[in-house]
């Protein structure tokens, strides 16, 4: 025999001893109610603790039909509710609700319009970038032909080998060679980014020494390029062809200059012998003079050519050559800002262009979402069953309402796993433990009696029924019930029993024999026809029965009901209060369990 069962037949047996014994003592006009208070024989046995509480059956998981239409819409066409979807349902696609789609299809159509101009300016923003490309491209090419250029005239001017020692001197790219790679170094700064993914500026460690080479010396100090004329070099220039010109032209004016010399000379000495005539000296004298005056023109304009016009064609072509380098990397820079203004606005219209696609996409996802077909076997049922009965009332779900985003319109649970949920008082939930048996009796099968386990407990209490009645604390409380039963249906009342210990042998007595008194426990002891108070120690309970850990014996009559003070005699010996004095008022059986020790 089930140690439940032969609990239970005791309380019937106890019960309807007492009843019995009230029934008399009422008949009998209350003569001698001391000696008639109904009593319980202490027990010794086992004790099953248990926590009782009611509930309602539950589908542990529940496939929910939400409205994913982000506006208010109305039901068109509704299933029944308790329609039995089966797989022929699922196969051929039965519709289960239909809502209104008049005004999802005129946003579609707004939108189209809007999409129409998003796709034109994320082209002309592609295209734009393409170009900018290409005109970059078109530039940077016309700036480094023009710095080649103004190399190429320095060369032309002073020689390769003159040119390169010079541009060596004054830190700037000696030849073409040079020319290219200062322009890639240009190029490669031009393609690191400015910004880091953090938005802080960003430092290229590599591109460091680039950033040195690609820099164009300013030319604070000026250059004395005479050294640089007197150099012996295979492949000279216009300078030094010119150069050779006047010191040739002097040479030639030094040698006619000593011609006329000796001429007016020997002229002199004729005409003083009279052989020559005196203007024939006079001649010779005047082209003697011409003749200097060619010579002093002719160191003149070698003189100017070394220390005024070299210089100054030098000064000009390195300059020329200076502003080149500076041009293209004006031009590279500039280019890169164009380039960055084209690609922001190729980013913004290709991001603007995947956000109207992505709105695009989900209204006509909405729209297919009007018309909601069967996805799995199941029962129907309108609204949310795991929400309360003011919700599901305050937006009921039939034909012509209307419905909001997300709304739960209807669920379909899985039979196949049912659960019970209850609500654990908080005297109770410090004995309720996750894992914890249960047995389970339905309503709607008397007699029925199914096992179960404690599968979820929540920490804190529920909220929504502190909202209505602060001063209660309860704990939801999940119950997964074994096996499958198709009579089981959502909803139904259900009683569970949540087996919390099983004692073997103690002593118990029912919970209302125990009276609880400044945290102290009392029993009253039919001894002798007199009433007792003794103090007791108790341990577990459940509704019914206590545990006494000491104080009482097996076979001690225990009185059922609390008398009132002034007939009881503590201890055999102590005063009775007076007759009209209130008694002391029993505390109930949860307080039992917060005055336990």
């Amino acid at each position: 025999m089930k140690k439940g069962k032969t609990i239970k037949g005791l309380v019937a047996i106890t019960t309807a001893a007492a009843l019995g014994v009230a029934g008399w003592w009422f008949m009998s006009g209350g003569e001698g109610e001391e000696h008639q208070v109904p009593t319980f024989v202490v027990q010794r046995g086992p004790l099953e603790i248990n926590v009782l509480q009611g509930g309602e059956i539950r589908a542990l998981q529940n496939t929910e039909v939400k409205s994913e239409i982000e506006i208010p819409t109305k039901i068109l066409s509704l299933i029944p509710e308790g329609y039995l979807i089966t797989e022929e349902d699922v196969k051929e696609g039965k519709v289960l609700i239909e809502l209104d789609s008049t005004d999802l299809k005129t946003k579609i159509q707004s939108h189209e319009i809007e999409f129409q101009t998003t796709v034109s300016a994320y082209i002309d923003a592609d295209e734009g970038r393409e170009i900018q490309k290409s005109e970059n491209q078109s530039l940077v090419r016309d700036a480094q032909q023009e710095g080649v250029f103004a190399l190429m005239d320095f060369e032309k001017y002073l020689g390769r080998e003159v040119t390169a020692s010079i541009l060596a001197a004054a830190g700037l790219p000696k030849n073409v060679e040079e020319f290219d790679k200062y322009a890639a170094v240009l190029e490669t700064q031009a393609n690191t980014p400015v910004l880091s993914d953090a938005g802080k500026p960003k430092v290229d460690d590599k591109a460091k020494p680039a950033q040195k080479k690609a820099s164009v010396p300013a030319s604070s100090e000026r250059i004395d390029f005479i050294p640089f004329l007197e150099q012996k070099a295979e492949n000279d220039g216009e300078a030094q062809q010119k150069l050779r010109q006047l010191e040739d032209e002097l040479l030639l004016r030094k040698s006619e200059l000593a011609v006329a010399r000796q001429k007016a000379e020997a002229s002199q000495r004729l005409a003083e012998r009279k052989f020559i005539a005196q203007a024939q000296l006079e001649n010779d004298q005047v082209n003697l003079e011409k003749v200097e005056l060619a010579v002093k023109t002719a160191e003149t304009q070698l003189a100017l050519f070394k220390k005024y016009e070299f210089n100054k064609q030098c000064s000009t072509l390195v300059a020329g050559y200076q502003e080149a380098l500076k041009k293209l990397q004006r031009t590279i820079r500039a280019n890169r800002s164009r380039m960055a203004q084209a690609e922001t606005r190729f980013a913004t219209a290709k991001r603007r262009y995947e956000m109207e696609l992505t709105q695009r996409e989900e209204l006509e996802r909405q729209l297919k979402a009007c018309v909601i077909k069967a996805a799995q076997p199941g029962l129907v049922a309108y609204g949310d069953l795991n929400a309360g009965s003011s919700y599901n009332y305050n937006y009921p779900i039939e034909e012509g309402a209307s419905v909001r985003f997300r709304q739960t319109m209807l669920t379909i649970p899985d039979m196949s796993q049912m659960g019970v949920k209850v609500n654990v008082h908080e005297s109770q939930i410090k004995k309720v433990r996750i894992g914890q048996p249960v047995k389970v009796r339905v309503d709607a099968e008397p007699g029925k009696e199914l096992d179960g386990r404690v599968a979820e407990l929540a920490v804190l209490p529920d909220s929504t029924s502190s909202r209505y009645t602060p001063n209660l604390k309860v704990y939801p409380c999940t119950i997964h019930i074994n096996g499958y039963h198709p009579w089981m249906k959502p909803g139904m009342n259900a009683k569970v029993e949540i087996i919390v210990d099983q004692l073997a042998d103690v002593l118990y007595v029912p919970v209302q024999s125990v009276e609880v008194e400044q945290d102290q426990h009392f029993c009253y002891i039919n001894n002798g026809g007199a009433l007792e108070r003794r103090a007791i120690s108790t341990g577990l309970f459940n509704d019914e029965f206590i545990e006494v850990r000491d104080g009482l014996k097996g076979g001690e009559p225990v009185a059922l009901t609390l008398p009132k003070k002034s007939e009881i005699e503590i201890n055999g010996g102590g005063k009775a209060k007076p007759a009209g004095e209130t008694p002391a008022k029993p505390k109930p059986a949860k307080d039992i369990a917060a005055a336990k020790p």
